[in-house]
């Protein structure tokens, strides 16, 4: 029997319409293999309705079309189910797919679902909200907060809004247990990271894993604001780890105490944050369709 297919597009999201889609999915999809179905979000939210009845209908996949924010929708509502998530990047970053091997090419990730393979991926929440890429605080996350009221998308608007941003940021201090181990200081940011790509190309956690049942935690120690700008490289060579300023770490279970309010990023969505934050991870809970040659080792 052929499998289900429930494609959910956000045109709303990225730089570019999602017009071709249903042309790329009659060109590139092997149709002897699925059958499928288009759906379009219509506001904040709706992907996750659409996910949800889609998995009560025993939809085989659900193929989230947009940026990191839809992937988020659709991933958490499909946790522990028999459904299996397929991504297609048309954001603007695309930190998830670009992990995943897929990269910023709906052509090409239409293509790979037709070889692709079935892999049990870990996802995790902070205070509850899921997220299944990369959450953090500190001045990620102000950018983050500060873009999502910016109605023009892609990297120079983020990029513009960073430099004027970065003038008048202020440290921030932390207390942070990762698992038994508690340290404290001052940070620019503390990420903590299931895979490993913020997206455009910039890798903030080269090491980590969607399979290794622990979060990975990136913290950028307090500098004068010149070093970060010589930061940039790294993020691109996949090497900020190596960086002088930066603390790694690995855990289950992540608590941050901040001395003041502040905000935070989950899956690229900027929101104000409480002052005490809860990091789990659940492991192998979420079915992802990947390319067929990036089936083995993940870790970047």
């Amino acid at each position: 029997m052929k499998k289900k297919i429930r494609f959910i597009v956000n045109p709303f999201s990225g730089t570019s319409g999602k017009k071709s889609v249903p042309d790329l999915l009659k060109e590139h999809l092997d149709h002897t293999a699925f059958e499928y179905e288009i759906v379009y979000t219509e506001f904040a939210g709706h992907a996750i309705q659409l996910a949800k009845d889609a998995v009560s209908l025993n939809f085989d996949f659900i193929a989230s079309v947009g940026g990191d924010g839809s992937v988020n929708e659709v991933a958490q509502s499909i946790l522990n189910s028999k459904t299996t998530l397929i991504v297609l990047p048309g954001g603007s970053g695309n930190g998830f797919a670009m992990h995943l091997g897929l990269g910023r090419d709906i052509k090409k990730a239409i293509q790979y679902i037709n070889t692709g393979v079935i892999m049990e991926v870990d996802t995790c929440n902070v205070n509850n909200r899921f997220f299944a890429n990369v959450s953090g605080l500190g001045f990620d996350a102000r950018i983050a907060y500060k873009t999502k009221k910016n109605s023009k998308r892609g990297f120079l608007p983020y990029f513009m809004t960073s430099i004027k941003e970065a003038w008048k940021f202020k440290h921030q201090k932390l207390q942070i247990t990762i698992d038994d181990t508690t340290i404290e200081g001052e940070y620019a940011a503390a990420v903590i990271a299931n895979a490993s790509m913020y997206g455009y190309y910039f890798t903030i956690s080269p090491k980590a894993s969607l399979q290794d049942g622990v979060m990975d935690i990136m913290l950028i120690k307090k500098a004068p604001l010149y070093r970060y700008f010589f930061m940039v490289f790294r993020f691109l060579n996949r090497s900020l780890h190596k960086s002088k300023i930066t603390q790694t770490y690995q855990g289950k279970t992540i608590f941050i105490q901040m001395d003041k309010p502040n905000y935070i990023h989950v899956d690229g969505e900027g929101y104000k944050a409480e002052k005490e934050l809860q990091f789990n991870i659940a492991p192998s809970s979420l079915k992802v369709l990947v390319p067929r040659d990036n089936s083995i080792d993940w870790t970047l």
